[in-house]
C-alpha cells in the first residue's frame, strides 16, 4: 500500500518499483508472443499499470478482520448442506 500511495503522489522511484514487481510475469507472458510485438506489448502494460495505479481505489481495500471474515463467509455458502 505504501507504495501505491507514493507512486500516486508521483513518486518515480514507487512506481519504478510496482512495475518491476510484476516483471517476472510479464516475462514469462511475453516469451508466448512473437518477438516483434514483445517491446510494443511490454510498453503497453507498463501503461496499464501505471493507469491501475492512479484509478486503484485505496478506500475499497478491505482491512485484515474484514478480509478473514468475507473469506470465512464465502468458504460457509460454497460448503455442501
Amino acid at each position: 500500500m505504501t507504495l501505491l500511495i507514493q507512486a500516486r503522489e508521483n513518486d518515480k522511484n514507487a512506481m519504478e518499483s510496482i512495475i518491476v514487481k510484476f516483471n517476472p510475469k510479464l516475462q514469462k507472458s511475453l516469451y508466448q508472443t512473437t518477438q516483434q510485438d514483445r517491446n510494443d506489448l511490454k510498453q503497453e502494460i507498463h501503461l496499464k499499470i501505471i493507469e491501475a495505479v492512479y484509478k486503484y481505489d485505496l478506500e475499497t481495500v478491505p482491512g485484515l478482520w474484514e478480509f478473514i471474515h468475507t473469506k470465512e463467509d464465502e468458504d460457509m455458502l460454497l460448503q455442501p448442506n
